[in-house]
């Protein structure tokens, strides 16, 4: 299996879900904030995920991924912490809004 089919099937279901479910409540404030944690997101994981492929820690197949690499992750890396991230938000945006 790829890490993009991985992906496809693990976190754009749930992402889906938790987007129609925060649809009613989802505001420009929400989507300002899910921007600002993405860059956040990116900017604490990727240092150390490239450090840990650098050490040896993990590698990637590179017959499982796209062969567009940003330094040393391919970028289905980058939008698995990107995707997760998505996915976690949206809940909660939901789940938060849904107790009013």
């Amino acid at each position: 299996m790829t890490y993009a089919r991985f992906l496809a099937i693990f976190l754009l279901p749930p992402l889906f879900v938790a987007a129609v479910r925060a649809r009613r409540v989802l505001a420009v404030r929400h989507l300002l904030f899910l921007a600002g944690l993405s860059l956040v997101v990116l900017a604490w994981t990727s240092p150390w995920d490239n450090a840990a492929v650098a050490q040896g820690l993990w590698g990637f197949d590179p017959e499982r991924v796209s062969g567009l690499w940003l330094h040393r992750l391919p970028v289905e890396e980058y939008a698995f912490f990107l995707l997760q991230t998505w996915v976690t938000s949206l809940f909660l945006i939901g789940r938060l809004a849904g107790r009013r």
